[in-house]
């Protein structure tokens, strides 16, 4: 088979099948839904999700274990932690001797924004629990399990 047959038959099963782009396009609709609703206060969607994990977290977070969590690339992480501790959001605790290991944890005015953010977001969550249905959060945790059991994390 020609390469142009092949990429015109991988296009169609794309446009009618692919679960990833499918997935891409509810994660687009959804954090843009989100973000609209955070901006005001200047803080995103992954930024809002690190504050939540650092504010219920017992201690002090290594930023390595905070991106295997989040299940996001640890270049990732860092950027939007570089962002969040100029912000004051967060601040760096050193977890060695040498200095060399450093751990992150929520700050006084990070905990502020997160308070500030509760109302849009709680606002943002019933509009779009209401168009997913009640059971959105449950059916996507199931399918994230399945998938990291299966695909690892």
């Amino acid at each position: 088979m020609e390469a142009n047959a092949i990429a015109n038959d991988l296009a169609a099963a794309m446009q009618s099948e692919c679960l990833g782009a499918r997935v891409a396009q509810l994660h687009r609709l959804v954090a843009r839904a989100y973000e609209q609703e955070l901006q005001p206060l200047g803080i995103s969607l992954p930024q809002i999700e690190i504050l939540s994990r650092l504010m219920t977290a017992a201690s002090a977070v290594k930023p390595a274990a905070l991106a295997a969590e989040l299940m996001v690339e640890r270049s990732t992480l860092s950027r939007n932690l570089a962002l969040m501790q100029a912000k004051g959001w967060i601040t760096g605790v050193k977890t060695s001797l040498t200095g060399r290991t450093m751990s992150v944890a929520i700050a006084d005015p990070g905990v502020e924004v997160l308070a500030a953010a509760a109302s849009g977001w709680r606002r943002r969550q019933a509009v779009t629990e209401s168009a997913l249905g009640r059971s959105a959060c449950s059916t996507l945790d199931y399918w994230i399990a399945s998938l990291t059991e299966t695909l690892g994390g």
